[in-house]
């Protein structure tokens, strides 16, 4: 029933409800009562509905009761586990997100908070689909689908670089399949993005040995040989340490030390931030501090420096700087940076 069919009935009720009150009221007082008296509770109720309808109606209540009665069946056989009809072919995913979301709660199951999930998954909401996620898994804590669903929802919050939140649900399903191909896949990528191509090299080659001969092969080669390269670079670039000295600077600001190949500029290629206690100050950059790929050619690295006496400030505020220098990548400190007023 529409709210045009259920408002008319409320209305009736209340003024029956209204009407039998008065007269209780009335005769406990002494006073005559009549039918009459019931048209100033009908005349107040009927300014209510007509209220209700023409300023307390949400513009998008109609379209809700449109949504539940068209999506309401549907919903029904997920929760159930079913698959999709033929008739299903032209669903909304926001539309029966909505009413899947209403009917999960009064009736969870595994299937529909999964598929709820699934759903957020697709509409770009990873928050909401952790959420579901990690409630199919209170019903099923062995659900392999659940668990990589919160993985994908985690990655995607994480701009998709693989966290360790992440990881440990990824592991879990390894550790019961470890020929689980969408596990596998979901850590190669997202470790490469994270630039954690240790864990990037070990997924692909796992991949590579069931899929080497198959259609997949030449992109999981590529896949290993880029993981490996980088991660043979990072053994030789990653806790680099400088050494920054500046003494006729006042100390307690903020410091900027970047990496930039010869003659580039735009983003650098790694950089990190720190407050100076006291000059001279040792800054080490770490595998998280780089922004970019490691270079191929690491010698043409050059290194540099800003400073700002403002702690907390930004870079643009560092108007101190220095000259960038050559590395000599076997050394500890790799450069020696001097900062001048």
């Amino acid at each position: 029933m529409t709210v045009f069919v259920i408002l008319p009935l409320v209305l009736v009720l209340a003024v029956l409800v209204v009407f039998l009150l008065w007269r209780r009221e009335s005769r406990r007082a002494g006073a005559a009562t009549s039918w009459s008296g019931l048209a100033l509770p009908l005349l107040v109720v009927a300014l209510a509905g007509l209220g209700y309808l023409t300023l307390g109606l949400h513009p998008e209540t109609l379209g809700w009761l449109s949504e539940q009665r068209r999506y309401d069946a549907v919903a029904e056989r997920v929760i159930r586990g079913e698959a999709p009809g033929v008739e299903d072919h032209d669903i909304s995913a926001q539309a029966l997100t909505r009413v899947l979301q209403a009917k999960v709660v009064r009736d969870p199951t595994l299937p529909g908070w999964y598929t709820l999930g699934l759903l957020y998954d697709q509409l770009g909401a990873p928050a909401q689909a952790q959420e579901a996620a990690r409630r199919a898994l209170a019903l099923d804590p062995d659900d392999d689908g659940a668990r990589l669903l919160l993985a994908r929802g985690l990655i995607a919050q994480n701009q998709g670089r693989l966290n360790d939140e992440a990881d440990a649900q990824i592991r879990r399903v390894l550790e019961a399949n470890p020929r689980h191909d969408g596990a596998l896949m979901l850590r190669a990528m997202a470790a490469t993005e994270a630039r954690r191509f240790d864990l990037a090299a070990e997924a692909w080659r796992a991949l590579l040995v069931r899929h080497g001969d198959g259609e997949a092969g030449d992109l999981i080669r590529q896949g290993l040989a880029r993981a490996e390269a980088q991660q043979q670079r990072g053994a030789r670039l990653d806790n680099l340490t400088f050494t920054v000295r500046a003494p006729e600077l006042p100390d307690g600001g903020t410091l900027f030390v970047f990496l930039r190949p010869e003659g580039g500029s735009g983003q650098p290629l790694a950089a990190r931030r720190v407050l100076v206690e006291s000059f001279p100050v040792t800054v080490t950059l770490r595998a998280g501090d780089w922004l970019q790929n490691y270079p191929e050619q690491p010698d043409t690295l050059r290194v540099a420096a800003r400073y700002t006496p403002a702690p907390g400030s930004s870079v643009e505020q560092a108007r101190l700087g220095s000259e960038p220098q050559t590395l000599d990548l076997d050394a500890q400190p790799a450069a020696v940076i001097d900062l001048g007023p």
